[in-house]
């Protein structure tokens, strides 16, 4: 096994250096796919992108401090048990990401931010775990997580290259994965921490492994498939379609010219050690199994998964406006429309019986199985749909290659049109990152507020709100117990309003109404109470009303597919549009008021 392992890696290895070396524009695709997704990954540290990024870090510093402070099994258990939902393998690559960061704070003196950790309390989305965590803790442990997220990135825009290349040619593979790094939703995940992007590498290092059993019978690179497989599954468990893919891979390698049918499809051993591998690997992955924590692995693999099917986490709206909703937003009305016409035009070539149309035939079933998975959802983002872009991109890329061939006079600008539109589409949003409103606003009061000033904010998060690192805040959301209300400051100098907190002054939105908070939110603007606006970041909304997309609307879905950044729902990051903050500073005696929050 050890002698196959190194056979597998010698064998990567020298692909990767053939693919550089006999492709002169692949280094500059990877180039770009490079600056694309780690432009400005810096941005909202020491703050989080995503709840799931702030969640999941926690997860793998809870583990790390028990151990640290009283080194034990029982510590350990404890701690990884203790986590949110237990998430599998991101708490391993979080702790990976976390070393570096631990072993300066013992150098420095600062191991206390870890052993003193404890198990954190939820209140504001674990807000005094992190005001009293060093500032430079939280810089570099979300640097570190961010970058792995990069590498995966990397590594699935270079994969897609290799099942590109392998459904047609090296032109395909090219343009699977220049489409790939131009996907604006495939950049979004890019610039976040989270299982997303890893789960998806480690599909496509499935499918890629599996294509390769069917292309050349070496069993090696199916059992190493069906691994990466379960690697991913322990990710992320959307990824659970790859364990079809492999079964599909298996069937196909007995409709290879170079095999024969009955002796490719009677090799128990071979489909025993691939479930077995894989089973492994998702057993492995979590490290709740690894303790003893036997019934919450139980619960997440089979109670979880199955009621994120009907759990809302958005309005009630028919699933096809959900999907034309990502998708829009995710790659642009331009390359939704080369897709939907590409995905379905690939299928011609499943009918040559070149040996070559094996990875059409996978990358078709990985987006269709994907598809039907997420038709059963109630709803869902675009971080769900992640895993189908690289599958999009591959299966656009043989139609455009084909037309490009049979008429290149249409074809050429053709496919340079849908590459610049969604290069600006993509470049744009990227680009937006630099400026994010709630950043600009945290250094506004980084630079303007005294040192003992506080902040008041209505959210139930403080990853909602932009909040600097150490500053004194008021954070009002549902009942106070004696403690959490003795702290309150009943005249703060500043009150800050987000998006989700002008979303009261829309009527009939999902989740956010309330006469009394949209009274007191209109009169707040409106210079009641002695509050005044102080400073804004980010376009104002008309009137400070949102205008999002009425569910079920197909017409306002558009404008998501033409702007990049847009509105969004729930755990999606939000973006630019989601981001508006305004800043209101009292400019005399209080006056009377109650924050109906």
């Amino acid at each position: 096994m050890v002698s196959r392992s190194r056979a597998l890696y010698r064998r990567v290895r020298g692909t990767v250096a053939d693919d550089l070396r006999a492709d002169p524009y692949l280094p500059y695709v990877l180039l770009l796919a490079v600056v694309l997704c780690s432009f400005w990954f810096w941005h909202r540290i020491p703050n989080f992108a995503t709840r799931d990024e702030k969640s999941r870090l926690f997860d793998a510093m809870v583990p790390i401090g028990r151990v640290l402070a009283e080194p034990s099994i029982e510590s350990l258990q404890n701690g990884v048990e203790w986590s949110r939902v237990p998430f599998g393998a991101t708490l391993y690559l979080n702790a990976l990401a976390l070393l570096p960061v631990v072993i300066v704070a013992a150098l420095v003196g600062d191991l206390s931010a870890f052993t003193d950790l404890g198990y954190p309390s939820y209140e504001f989305g674990f807000y005094p775990a992190w005001a009293a965590t060093p500032e430079w803790i939280w810089t570099w442990s979300l640097a570190f997580v961010r970058l792995f997220n990069v590498a995966f990135a990397i590594g699935a825009v270079y994969l897609t290259y290799r099942i590109g290349t392998a459904a047609r040619d090296r032109a395909t593979g090219r343009l699977a994965a220049l489409l790939l790094t131009l996907t604006f939703g495939f950049l979004t995940i890019a610039h976040e921490g989270g299982e997303d992007m890893p789960a998806l590498f480690f599909t496509l290092l499935a499918l890629y492994l599996v294509l390769r059993y069917v292309q050349t019978g070496d069993g090696t690179a199916f059992l190493a498939g069906s691994a990466a497989g379960g690697v991913a599954i322990a990710f992320k468990l959307t990824a659970a379609p790859v364990v079809l893919l492999i079964g599909l891979a298996y069937l196909l390698r007995a409709h290879s010219a170079d095999a024969d049918p009955v002796d490719v499809l009677l090799q128990p051993k071979l489909l025993l050690g691939g479930a077995v591998f894989g089973l492994v690997a998702i057993l492995l992955g979590f490290p709740t199994f690894l303790v003893g924590g036997v019934d919450l692995f139980v619960a997440r693999v089979f109670e979880g998964s199955a009621g994120r099917m009907n759990h809302p986490t958005g309005p009630d709206a028919p699933i096809w406006w959900w999907f034309l909703r990502g998708y829009f937003s995710a790659l642009s009305l331009p390359l939704f429309a080369a897709a939907l016409v590409g995905v379905v035009a690939s299928l011609e070539s499943v009918r040559d019986r070149a040996t070559s149309t094996h990875a059409v035939a996978l990358a078709f079933a990985a987006l269709t199985t994907y598809l039907l998975l997420f038709s059963r959802w109630h709803d869902f983002r675009v971080h769900h749909l992640l895993p189908t872009f690289p599958f999009i991109a591959v299966l656009l890329a043989v139609s455009l290659v084909r037309f490009r061939e049979r008429n290149p006079k249409i074809a050429a600008p053709v496919i340079a049109l849908l590459l610049v539109t969604t290069g600006i589409y993509a470049g744009y949003g990227t680009v937006g990152f630099a400026s994010m409103p709630r950043d600009q606003a945290e250094a506004w009061l980084e630079d303007d507020a005294d040192e003992n000033a506080t902040l008041e904010v209505y959210r139930r998060d403080f990853q909602d709100a932009a909040i600097p690192h150490g500053m004194r805040v008021n954070h009002l959301f549902g009942e106070e117990d004696e403690a959490e209300a003795a702290a309150v400051d009943p005249c703060p100098e500043y009150i800050q309003l987000g998006y989700r907190d002008l979303l009261y002054l829309k009527d009939d939105t999902y989740f956010r109404n309330g006469e009394a908070q949209k009274r007191y939110i209109r009169e707040l603007l409106s210079g009641e109470y002695n509050y005044r606006i102080a400073a804004e970041f980010g376009p104002r909304p008309p009137n400070f009303v949102p205008d999002r997309p009425t569910p079920g609307s197909l017409t306002e879905l558009f404008r998501l597919g033409l702007v990049p950044q847009t509105d969004q729902f729930a755990d999606e990051q939000e973006l630019a549009a989601n981001q508006y903050t305004v800043i209101l500073r009292q400019t005399g005696g209080c006056g009377y008021r109650i924050a109906p929050f």
